[in-house]
């Protein structure tokens, strides 16, 4: 059976519009894992690029007759600009920025393109389901590099780290340990049954300097938007979660690790205090803390990256690699514990 989703009037490019994207409705099926090859060809199947002044990534959602919608992050399409949008197959077909359509108070936005070939389009997923140490997938086009010269869909695997029931102010309310790279923006969060659970579009990076260079390690602090966001504005229809009268770790997790990216590292410490608090086996918020002390120089933080080793168990790679950079480090000037050793 087919239907719709139709957004409420909302202000776009210079005027009201009302946005239908169609849908197939279907009777859901059993849920069952896929391995990560099939969900990589899932990925493959429904995201595009976006190329323009900030290049980005989005996904196919819907179609009707010939025009098929993208959604991708606002960001990704802020800049009035020309714009391409290049499906899985390498057409690249021009995109009439005046249809544009940004979702309001969130970092979501619709394009879209009309086209005679026939294109994969994603399933819905559950994303009110996910719970913390979910596989997830994310698939998106990282900028060309010295190392990559040309686009190449990047398909990184994952897990949940927090899934908070007080998003940011622009919709951000999943976080997630996979790889990610800019250009990967408006890309696919996807389940283990390649369902599309999120829209990504934040990653965070750290600075570690070094008598011979800068070093970026990647902490893991990786932000998407719920789909069910997307769907509630669409529709109005979804069920509306019910926000705890409390913040719950997660939620304290978030918001430390926003306030970390906008360098309130005090702010962020008092946030995790209180997620450790709620759950003192919480190994990515020990992580979160160790940054924000680091970069206030309280030798406190190595306690924090030991202590995250231990709990974060069978990931060590990323804790592995700062314990070794943070070894060199002029504020931390003694021996440091390492798991890897007896």
């Amino acid at each position: 059976m087919k239907g719709s989703l139709t957004l409420l009037p909302f202000l776009g490019m210079g005027a009201s519009v009302l946005i239908t994207v169609p849908v197939v409705i279907a009777p859901a099926p059993i849920a069952q894992a896929l391995n990560p090859r099939e969900v990589g060809q899932i990925a493959q199947a429904i995201t595009v690029r976006i190329e323009g002044q900030n290049p980005g990534s989005g996904v196919l959602i819907g179609h009707q007759d010939n025009t098929y919608t993208v959604l991708t992050a606002a960001h990704v399409v802020a800049t009035a600009d020309e714009y391409d949008i290049v499906t899985p197959d390498e057409q690249r077909y021009s995109l009439d920025y005046r249809r544009v359509k940004p979702l309001p108070q969130v970092d979501l936005a619709l394009v879209e393109f009309t086209s005679d070939q026939t294109y994969t389009v994603a399933e819905m997923g559950d994303a009110r389901a996910i719970r913390r140490g979910d596989e997830v997938y994310v698939s998106g086009f990282p900028m060309p590099s010295a190392a990559i010269t040309e686009p190449i869909l990047n398909f990184s695997p994952g897990a949940i780290t927090a899934h908070s029931t007080r998003p940011l102010a622009d919709g951000y309310a999943l976080v997630y340990t996979n790889r990610t790279l800019p250009g990967m923006s408006g890309g696919a969060v996807l389940d283990e049954q390649g369902d599309l659970i999120g829209i990504h579009g934040r990653a965070d990076t750290e600075q570690q300097v070094q008598e011979t260079a800068t070093i970026y390690l990647k902490t893991g602090f990786n932000l998407g938007i719920p789909i069910y966001t997307f769907q509630q504005i669409s529709s109005q229809t979804a069920p509306v979660a019910v926000t705890p009268a409390e913040p719950t770790a997660e939620d304290l997790y978030l918001s430390g690790g926003h306030k970390s990216q906008q360098g309130d590292y005090q702010g962020a410490i008092a946030d995790i205090d209180q997620a450790i608090q709620l759950e003192p086996d919480f190994g990515e918020a020990y992580y979160r803390r160790y940054y924000a002390r680091q970069q206030l120089g309280d030798p406190q933080a190595i306690e924090d990256l030991q202590r995250s080793i231990q709990l974060l168990g069978g990931d060590l790679n990323r804790a592995s690699q700062t314990l070794d950079q943070t070894n060199q480090h002029p504020i931390f000037n003694k021996k440091i514990w390492n798991p890897n050793l007896p």
